[in-house]
């Protein structure tokens, strides 16, 4: 049998392996794979290396009227930087409709630890400072001549701690 020499088949045995591979991780990107993580409000030890972005995702009705902040005391800017905020609506603008997320990027800039404070504001919990920023509103007073006292509606605080490593 006669064996015929491809001059090219040496350059196409690492070629395509190679062409695989990179088809492999394009694909598994755009799943999200390698993209950006993302945190729920129950995942709150965060481990990250310098230059990573991750993403907090916190459950919110705008339609409701509540919203979350940062709170303060702000995370070290040496350690993470805020990236950016989105809403996610459940797909319905009908009011009182459920679902929906707020997140809040970050991307981690230097190594060392520190502490993400979140504060959910219910409708009227808190007063909105500007930029992206509020405190607690004092609690309601209840309406003159009133014998019951309205439930407080109260802010509640959700921390994370970040440790880039």
């Amino acid at each position: 049998m006669m064996r015929t020499h491809l001059p090219n088949a040496a350059p196409r045995r690492v070629l395509v392996p190679a062409l695989t591979t990179l088809t492999a991780l394009a694909a598994l990107t755009g799943c999200g794979l390698f993209g950006p993580a993302t945190y729920d409000r129950d995942e709150t030890a965060i481990e990250a290396d310098p230059g990573e972005e991750f993403t907090l995702s916190v459950p919110s009705n705008a339609s409701l009227g509540e919203r979350w902040y940062v709170a303060e005391p702000k995370p070290a800017a040496g350690v993470v930087r805020a990236a950016g905020e989105d809403q996610e609506n459940s797909g319905s603008d009908a009011d009182g409709a459920d679902g929906g997320s707020q997140l809040f990027r970050f991307k981690a800039v230097g190594r060392g630890s520190t502490k993400i404070r979140l504060i959910h504001c219910p409708v009227h919990a808190c007063i909105d400072k500007g930029e992206d920023s509020a405190t607690a509103s004092p609690p309601p007073s209840p309406p003159p001549g009133s014998t019951v006292a309205p439930a407080p509606v109260r802010p509640t605080y959700h921390t994370y701690t970040v440790t880039v490593k």
